[in-house]
């Protein structure tokens, strides 16, 4: 796209559009920001921050950005934006109040976010725009409008202006999840070394601002930058597998690890990158990371060292690493042997045998079994998970302390993966104490409120969802858990209804008198018709995906 340059001066008046009578005195996004900001220490975050314009959405909430938006109404986006640039372009030839009332109706009819590309492409590739006039429009859109798809057009037009440097204005409303995104797209556009600005906009977001600000730090070859990332930069609210390769990258991990001395921050970043890296992600993987042998290397030295120094004690999240790593690169038999695939990714037989000797002596590390006790007694669910994990690994029994969380919190979200955990138990006894708790403790008579077409969104179905978890722990177990399962099935969420029936789908013959007499009396109640005909096939003894 062609970009404009700033000019000089513009007799265009911008009060003639009389935005307090157009707008209803509605209160402007952009200072509603800048005052919850005020106050607040350097980069921290605006958390939930709730914008003036909550009641005016259109189609309902989207997630920060407007990524991925619907509108429940397929638009011709390529006419839309013709219709946007155009009204765009009468703003900007005349700057009355009919104009800003038909520009703020075609943004705010929809989410902006897929057609400000030809929006913009459509007026600045003439050639033919006042770029005075054109910076005009946008702050005031930045700083004035009470809608936030208005603002974000705002915010795009400035990130075509070279020479044109707002950050202040960018980095104030990109504080805001919802517009972070946009800013950072702005910043990287307009400013010829913009990673000091989109630092800055990283470390005061935490989600998905966080992703898109971290995203175009790729190419910084700042010391402190790359420290960052190493460090922190990756760690988002959103799924940090986001970010793990772009820092692991950017940031040099492999280089980092190769001095003799580290600071502890550094090694608990690399167990977090090591980790993103290994798990299955949404992008990037281990495979795709081609110092991977080098970081992996150059982490455990670091990490038996601090061992054999008889260092603080490590957070489990290492034990769990060097565990992943020994998946993934451990022999398919008893014996080490070449594997062309991960000989080809770099991971040579003495790579292997040199990485697997020090994720055995990390794992034997004594101080492993006195910490993941700890943990199995901490409320915090990050750190209690975490240890049950390590539990796993080193035989410590932790099934008591499940039963101990869901006794305190049986409803809790949080207590979904305890309830799973307790169901999985191959001890018949156990189960029958864990099945006969979750019959006891769930509210079942206020779960199975009747089947309905509910989305289930929203913490009034935390509940639900727990049954569901508790459900799927039962697929192994035909004929249990009928109260379980008759509450289930009259929920009023679709897709509880759904996973049950995926659970007496799986059942074998054992469990066939049990699906009959629960599946028998709802399956002509069920208003969701796709549902009521798969219902309908497992009675006949067929696979809901059986056509």
């Amino acid at each position: 796209m062609a970009r404009m340059y700033m000019s000089e001066t513009s007799s265009w008046n911008i009060a003639n559009f009389d935005a307090g009578t157009i707008w209803a005195g509605r209160p402007a996004i952009y200072a509603h920001i800048e005052a919850a900001i005020d106050g607040l220490p350097e980069f921290a975050p605006l958390a939930e921050l709730a914008l003036p314009d909550e009641g005016q959405l259109h189609g309902g909430r989207r997630g920060a950005g407007g990524l991925g938006a619907k509108t429940g109404v397929e638009q011709d986006e390529r006419l839309r934006a013709k219709q946007i640039a155009k009204a765009l372009r009468d703003s900007l030839d005349a700057a009355t109040p009919p104009n800003l009332r038909h520009l703020t109706r075609l943004l705010t009819r929809a989410p902006v976010l897929g057609v400000l590309d030809d929006v913009l492409a459509e007026l600045v590739g003439s050639g033919d725009l006042e770029p005075d006039r054109f910076h005009a429009l946008a702050m005031f859109l930045v700083c004035s409008a009470p809608d936030r798809e208005v603002l974000k057009l705002g915010i795009s037009m400035l990130g075509v202006l070279v020479g044109c440097d707002e950050r202040e204005t960018l980095l104030s409303v990109g504080r805001h999840e919802e517009f972070t995104l946009f800013a950072a797209v702005a910043l990287s556009s307009t400013l010829e070394s913009p990673g000091a600005a989109l630092w800055t906009l990283a470390r005061g977001v935490r989600a998905w601002g966080r992703i898109h600000a971290v995203e175009r730090l790729g190419e910084s070859d700042d010391p402190e930058i790359q420290a960052w990332l190493l460090r922190e930069g990756f760690k988002n609210e959103v799924m940090d597998e986001y970010l793990v390769h772009v820092c692991a990258v950017a940031g040099d991990l492999a280089g980092a690890l190769e001095a003799d001395i580290i600071d502890d921050a550094l090694l608990e970043g690399a167990a977090g990158l090591l980790g993103g890296l290994l798990s299955v992600g949404p992008t990037e993987s281990i495979e795709d990371y081609d110092q991977a042998p080098q970081a992996s290397t150059g982490y455990l030295r670091h990490l038996v060292r601090h061992i054999e120094g008889a260092g603080r004690p490590l957070n489990l999240r290492h034990l769990l690493v060097i565990e992943q790593l020994r998946e993934f690169i451990s022999p398919v038999g008893e014996e080490l042997e070449d594997d062309e695939l991960l000989s080809d990714l770099g991971w040579t037989m003495d790579v292997r045998r040199e990485v697997l000797d020090m994720c055995a002596g990390v794992g034997e590390w004594s101080a492993w079994r006195a910490q993941v006790e700890t943990g199995l007694g901490e409320d915090d669910p990050e750190v209690f998970y975490q240890a049950d994990a390590a539990a796993q690994l080193l035989g410590v029994d932790s099934w008591p302390r499940h039963l101990e969380r869901v006794e305190a919190n049986p409803h809790s979200p949080h207590s979904s993966a305890s309830w799973f955990r307790l169901l999985q138990t191959t001890d018949d006894e156990r189960f029958a104490q864990a099945l006969a708790r979750a019959q006891a403790r769930m509210p079942l008579t206020e779960i199975a409120a009747g089947p309905a077409e509910e989305s289930g969104i929203g913490p009034e179905f935390d509940t639900h969802d727990t049954l569901l978890v508790i459900i799927d722990a039962l697929v192994d177990r035909p004929g249990r858990g009928v109260a379980l399962i008759e509450a289930a099935l009259a929920s009023p969420v679709t897709r509880v209804r759904r996973g049950v029936l995926q659970v007496l789908s799986a059942w074998d013959e054992e469990g066939d008198e049990v699906v009959r007499a629960v599946l028998g009396p709802v399956v002509g109640r069920e208003p969701d018709a796709e549902l009521a005909a798969d219902m309908g096939k497992v009675l006949a003894g067929a696979s809901p995906e059986q056509p």
